[in-house]
């Protein structure tokens, strides 16, 4: 497994989401809600195994060998997250099934900031530009937005669940602030490349995906057993 193939492998996996998702939302077919989130544990799966081959590809003393390895197992996370959420497994009701997906989507996004952080800083501190001077103040605006984003459509959902309140406003001004701000280094690092544009809209549709499912699944303070469909659209191929 080549990085080259590697990308088309998830290219493709993005396009038979996107194209099965529109489908969908277009009413040219329908499945059960069953077949529906199996199918998106499947193409979790074809990315995780797609990572594991790339890094068994690569030499194991190679920098991008232990990304490669540690991506994968942050994938392996967020798809325990993704089932979780997913109305097959047993966790009930959405309060519980978010509050258990904070903790391993955490764990999973904690490692994709880390391994951003460490590639990015290391380039950028060889670069003594204005940029690399003040690379820190770009998380200022993503603060600001994340604050009035969580104030206007997710607090007003989550009166009496203390766990997931506190919770999600922690995650918000952490995680959600490390990914878009380490992947605005990344775009940076690489010259501003297409490459790093699509890390970047990945960093930002990962917490746009995840202000729709609490200010939807939880709206006017509802709890049900079983939550609404999700959209492979907004989900972390990145």
């Amino acid at each position: 497994m080549t990085t080259k193939n590697y990308i088309q492998i998830a290219s493709i996996t993005l396009l038979a989401s996107v194209i099965f998702e529109i489908t969908l939302l277009a009413g040219l077919a329908s499945v059960s809600d069953k077949l529906y989130h199996y199918l998106h544990i499947f193409l979790m799966l074809v990315l995780i195994f797609s990572q594991i081959l790339l890094y068994k590809s690569l030499k194991k003393n190679n920098l991008m060998a232990k990304y490669a390895l540690w991506f994968a197992l942050g994938m392996g996370l967020t798809a325990i997250g993704d089932y979780v959420n997913g109305a097959n497994s047993c966790v009930e009701p959405v309060s519980d099934k978010l509050t258990w997906a904070l903790l391993l989507f955490g764990a999973g996004y904690v490692i994709y900031n880390f391994i951003l952080w460490n590639y990015t800083n290391n380039i950028i501190s060889k670069k003594p530009t204005t940029f690399s001077k003040y690379k820190y103040f770009v998380a200022i605006p993503i603060i600001v937005i994340n604050l009035i984003s969580w104030f206007l459509h997710v607090e007003p959902n989550l009166k009496n669940l203390n766990l997931l309140y506190y919770g999600s406003f922690f995650f918000n001004l952490t995680i959600y602030v490390a990914m878009p701000l380490f992947a605005v280094w990344y775009y940076y690092s690489t010259d501003w490349s297409i490459r790093g544009l699509i890390i970047l809209m990945g960093a930002v549709l990962i917490p746009y995906s995840d202000l729709i499912l609490f200010g939807s699944w939880l709206k006017n303070g509802n709890d049900p057993a079983v939550l609404i469909r999700t959209s492979f659209l907004l989900e972390e191929v990145y």
